[in-house]
């Protein structure tokens, strides 16, 4: 049964328990109305009942018929196959006797171990001769037959639950269609009462169920690694020139001529 289903049929109860509570104020004039609707939650819930019980049943068949296929091939088919390779190689049923692909469908390897059996019965002594039990053809058949009940068991659960599918929305359409004529009924009946208005629309309410999503934690973007650039060599600086020292002055020695004597008288 979905959510959606759930909350409906819940509701309707409540209108349904709201409609006895109230009976002697309402009155007998929505009568009709009210067998509408509880007709139409029998049978919702039915249906809904059957959905989800053919999806069970659906995937406990689907889980039988894997391991009745397995067991098929493995224990009945794979001993008949093997004594067949050793000891019937150039018999003209032989490809009758070898094993299966495995990804054959169920139908047609059920098909493959009827022709198996078909095939091994004529040469029976010579299975039976290396070991296998007398009533290997019979028990082989079996469990191919075993497979094909677990199939067509499945197939019914699948079309209960198809069918209840259909029958659900109907009903869920018929059952919201009765909560608007009953509502019309209802509402002139209850007059000024406010109490009782205020519960009768709070009980008519599909009250639906929201899932807030979890928000998702973004993932840290993954910083790339910043590549190691190889040491260059260090370039030797470029050598100034020293400065020539500047031409040092000598600074001129001005020699004064001797001075004249003076003339003697």
């Amino acid at each position: 049964m979905q959510s959606r289903q759930g909350q409906l049929i819940d509701t309707a109860r409540n209108v349904q328990a709201f409609l006895d509570e109230n009976a002697a104020v309402i009155g007998p004039t929505i009568a009709s109305s009210r067998a509408n609707l509880d007709d139409a939650v029998a049978q919702l819930t039915a249906m809904a009942v059957t959905q989800s019980g053919g999806k069970i049943l659906s995937k406990g068949a689907t889980a039988r018929q894997k391991t009745l296929r397995t067991s098929l091939r493995g224990n009945f088919m794979k001993p008949i196959a093997d004594v067949a390779k050793l000891k019937l190689g150039d018999v003209p049923e032989f490809g009758a006797l070898t094993m299966p692909k495995k990804q054959l469908g169920s139908t047609q390897l059920v098909a493959s171990a009827h022709a198996m059996a078909d095939a091994a019965e004529p040469h029976a002594a010579v299975f039976i001769g290396v070991g296998l039990p007398d009533d290997f053809v019979s028990e082989l058949r079996t469990a191919a037959d075993a497979v094909t009940t677990s199939m067509n068991g499945r197939q019914v659960q699948v079309g209960l639950s198809r069918s209840a599918t259909a029958g659900i929305k109907d009903q869920e359409t018929r059952v919201r269609a009765l909560f608007r004529l009953i509502n019309a009924l209802v509402v002139p009946k209850l007059g000024s009462n406010v109490v009782l208005l205020s519960k009768w629309k709070a009980t008519k309410a599909i009250t639906h169920t929201t899932v807030t999503p979890v928000p998702a934690v973004p993932a840290t973007p993954v910083v790339p690694a910043t590549p190691v650039v190889p040491a260059t060599p260090d370039t030797p600086a470029a050598t100034t020139p020293a400065a020539t020292p500047a031409a040092t002055t000598t600074p001129s020695t001005t020699t004064s001529a001797p001075e004249a004597a003076p003339p003697q008288a």
